[in-house]
């Protein structure tokens, strides 16, 4: 029961943060930036990917296939590292986003230049276009063959 519970809350976590990956693009991309929003969400997107890598590491522990199907599994290996990629990804939007804020604070009608919108989407592009290869590992990790 415990690795359906993990399972469960792992794949709904993932989801979420891939949801507010797509609300910061369409954020981005409308023609006036609710910067406060883009903080706010940015800072739960955050939060999330911690509770994914958490609830990640408590499945690998505690889950069904247990850490020695994981510690070999090359594909394992290759989804972690797509993780530690797209979180370095997000860290100049990140910057971005908390710049923009504080200088919202002092002037409401504040926005981004659009050289800085601009890079921040590349950036958010990039982090979804890494979502493949982490799925193609994913997948490939659950069937990598036992011991």
């Amino acid at each position: 029961m415990t690795d359906l519970i993990l399972t469960i809350l792992h794949h709904l976590l993932v989801f979420g943060l891939v949801g507010m990956l797509m609300v910061t693009r369409t954020l981005l991309k409308a023609g006036t930036i609710d910067v406060g929003r883009l903080a706010r969400i940015d800072g739960g997107a955050g939060l999330t990917a911690m509770l994914v890598l958490a609830v990640g590491v408590a499945r690998a522990v505690w889950g069904g296939k247990g850490w020695l199907f994981y510690e070999s599994n090359p594909f394992f290996w290759g989804k972690v590292a797509c993780f530690v990629l797209i979180a370095l990804l997000s860290l100049p939007p990140t910057m971005a986003f908390l710049g923009w804020n504080r200088a919202r604070r002092s002037d409401p009608a504040y926005q981004p230049p659009a050289a800085e919108v601009a890079r921040a989407l590349r950036f958010n592009g990039l982090m979804a276009l890494m979502l493949i290869p982490l799925l193609i590992c994913a997948a490939a990790m659950a069937r990598w063959p036992l011991g």
